[in-house]
This record gives C-alpha cells, sequence and structure tokens, in this order.
C-alpha cells in the first residue's frame, strides 16, 4: 500500500474487528498467522504493546496454535498511539482467542481472514486488492522510507536475518524522487534551502 492509501484505510476501514485488525496489521507489521494467535492476555491493558509468542500454523486443513515462524519472531511489538484504541477494542472479549472460529476456544483459520480482509477493501471504492501479507510490507517499506534503522526494524517484525528485512526496500518513486532533491539541493549553485547548507558548495575550477 502507498502512503497514501494507509491514510485512507485508516480513516475509512469500519470500526470492527477487521477494521480495528487491519489497522494493526498496519501498524505494526505482523503477521497474520500472528495476529490470529492472540490471546487478550498477549496485549497490554493500556494497548500499547502486543506480544507474540505463537502463531497459526494448519494442520490437515485445520487451523491450530503452534510455534512463531522463527525464533526471532518472538517479540514484543510496540503499538503507535493512534491504533492503541484498536488493539485495546481486540483485547475486550470473553473468548480465548481474539479471532475465533466457529468451535470454542479454536483460533480463526487464515483463509477465512482472508476473506473478510477482501471484503473491508472491496467496500472502499478504487481500494488496491492487496492481501494482508501486504500490510507487513507495506509497515516495513514505510518505516524505511521514513529512515528508521533497518536493525531496529528487523527487530520490530521479528525477522532473522537482515536481508529479508532489506528485501522489503523497494524504493518508492516519490522517494527517489524527494532523494534528487536533497541532492540537487545540496550541490547546485542554489545553495541555501534546508540541505543547501549541509555541504559546502565549491566551484569548479
Amino acid at each position: 500500500f502507498t502512503a497514501d492509501e494507509v491514510r485512507r484505510l485508516m480513516k475509512e476501514l469500519p470500526e470492527d474487528k477487521i477494521g480495528w485488525s487491519i489497522r494493526l496489521l498496519l501498524a505494526t507489521g505482523m503477521r497474520t498467522q500472528e495476529l490470529l494467535a492472540l490471546e487478550p492476555r498477549h496485549i497490554a491493558k493500556d494497548g500499547s504493546s502486543i506480544n507474540i509468542a505463537q502463531a497459526v500454523v494448519m494442520e490437515k486443513g485445520a487451523a491450530t496454535i503452534g510455534p512463531t515462524k522463527t525464533h526471532d519472531s518472538v517479540r514484543t511489538v510496540p503499538v503507535p498511539e493512534m491504533v492503541r484504541y484498536c488493539a485495546r477494542n481486540l483485547r475486550d472479549t470473553d473468548k480465548k482467542y481474539i479471532w475465533e472460529a466457529g468451535k470454542v476456544d479454536n483460533p480463526c483459520n487464515p483463509s477465512y481472514f482472508r476473506k473478510q480482509f477482501r471484503n473491508a477493501l472491496s467496500a472502499l471504492e478504487g481500494m488496491r486488492m492487496l492481501t494482508p501479507h501486504c500490510c507487513r510490507h507495506t509497515y516495513v517499506t514505510q518505516l524505511l522510507a521514513l529512515g528508521v534503522d533497518p536493525k531496529t526494524i528487523q527487530a520490530m517484525v521479528g525477522h532473522a536475518d537482515i536481508d529479508m528485512t532489506l528485501y522489503y526496500a523497494h524504493a518508492q518513486e516519490t522517494s527517489k524522487q524527494a532523494a534528487i532533491e536533497r541532492y540537487n539541493e545540496a550541490f547546485s549553485n542554489r545553495g541555501g534551502g534546508l540541505y543547501g547548507n549541509v555541504l559546502p558548495f565549491t566551484k569548479s575550477g
């Protein structure tokens, strides 16, 4: 998702379980399987953090609770203030999992969640129909664009290898143009401006 699409999703998604969940995926980089394995006890009372300790895995076509993807995936995820209410609302349930299947104490099947995800996006006119995993991709890409250190991002999303974090670093065209503008301002005859004073301009002989 682009930055503009993220802003629109944050604003226009429904204020219900699927809307709160998509907002959290966009703002935390959790894997879908991690979200679906969450129990209320894993979410801080004030919604400021989420403990990732397990994930939904499929066994013989049925969703069950298993380990996280890697050892590094066990982590505490900080939740941005703007979506902490989503975490608090999801935590407010008497069920074992915040997303449950038809049977009591059974986690939700990822395919069912993907259907709910598609339904929520299709209700927003003109919104691209991407997958839940694209929320994770978006989170990493946007943090990189904001200048967050890749090692910090690696720890936040639970990548075992820094190369995986950098794999997501597909520079957006707007970021490329902004980079060129900074370079142009710093090294051009114009000088001045925010970046023009970073390096002293030396005229060529």
